[in-house]
C-alpha cells in the first residue's frame, strides 16, 4: 500500500478576485506547506522564516487602509466565506478598532513601504458591532462639547468629526489644519481636563494627514499622524 499523504492546508494569498471564497482544505504561505498530521511535526526552516500572511482592512470614521497581520486561527475561520466586506476588528496603534476587510495578501519582507499596522483579531461579531452603534451615538452626543472645549481652549483647529475606540480607551478627535504643536496641544489639555487617552488625527482635504510620532505624550504619541495623550 502507498504511504498515506500528510494532511496539508493551503491558501492562495495572490492573484484573488474581490468576491473570492477562501478555499480549504489546504494553506499554503508563500509556497511554504504546514503539516496537521501531527502535533509533534518538526517545523522546518523555510516555514520558521516565512513572511506572515497579511490582510488589508479599512477602518476609522475617516477611513485610511492599512496592512495587518493575520494569525492562522482567524484565517481558519473565514475558510469558506466571502471576505471582500466582512467587518473585522483590529488592533491598531490608537487602540482596538472595527474595521472592512478588503484582500488577504501574502506580505513580502518587511520594509518601511510594507510596514503593518497592527493585527486583525477576528470577525466581528453581534457584540462588536452593538458596542460600535453605541460608541457612534455617543461620538454625536459629544462632537458639541468638543466643539466648545477646541474653541475655549484657544486652538487653531477645527474639529470635525470623533470616534471611539471599540473598548472606549481612547476618543480619536480628527481636526483640520493639523499642526503638531496644535494637536499635540490639544491632546495635552484634554488630558490635564481629566478626559482620558485622546488621539488626535489632522485631516485634509484628500484624507488622513500622516506625519511622523512623536507629537505626544502619556503613551507615546499615539502613532502615525495623531498626538495621544493619557491622563
Amino acid at each position: 500500500m502507498s504511504p498515506q499523504r500528510p494532511n496539508m492546508l493551503r491558501v492562495k494569498t495572490a492573484g484573488r478576485p474581490t468576491n473570492a471564497v477562501l478555499q480549504r482544505p489546504q494553506r499554503r504561505f508563500d509556497d511554504v506547506m504546514i503539516s496537521r498530521n501531527s502535533e509533534n511535526a518538526e517545523i522546518s526552516p523555510e516555514t520558521e522564516s516565512s513572511p506572515p500572511v497579511v490582510a488589508l482592512v479599512r477602518y476609522g470614521v475617516v477611513p485610511q487602509i492599512a496592512r495587518f497581520t493575520v494569525s492562522s486561527d482567524v484565517l481558519d475561520s473565514m475558510t469558506g466565506r466571502t471576505i471582500h466586506g466582512v467587518q473585522v476588528v483590529v488592533a491598531t496603534e490608537r487602540g482596538i478598532e472595527t474595521g472592512q476587510l478588503l484582500e488577504i495578501v501574502g506580505n513580502a519582507v518587511a520594509s518601511p513601504e510594507k510596514a503593518v499596522t497592527g493585527q486583525l483579531l477576528r470577525i466581528s461579531n453581534s457584540a462588536d458591532q452593538d458596542e460600535f452603534l453605541v460608541n457612534r451615538q455617543n461620538a454625536d452626543h459629544e462632537f458639541f462639547d468638543w466643539q466648545v472645549r477646541v474653541r475655549d481652549w484657544g486652538l487653531e483647529l477645527q474639529l470635525i468629526d470623533l470616534e471611539w475606540t471599540l473598548d472606549r480607551q481612547s476618543l480619536i478627535l480628527y481636526v483640520l489644519n493639523g499642526q503638531n504643536a496644535e494637536t499635540t496641544r490639544l491632546a495635552l489639555l484634554a488630558a490635564a481636563a481629566g478626559l482620558g487617552i485622546v488621539h488626535v488625527q489632522p485631516v485634509e482635504a484628500d484624507g488622513i494627514v500622516h506625519q511622523t510620532s512623536g507629537g505626544g505624550c502619556g503613551n507615546g504619541g499615539g502613532g502615525c499622524g495623531s498626538g495621544g495623550c493619557g491622563s
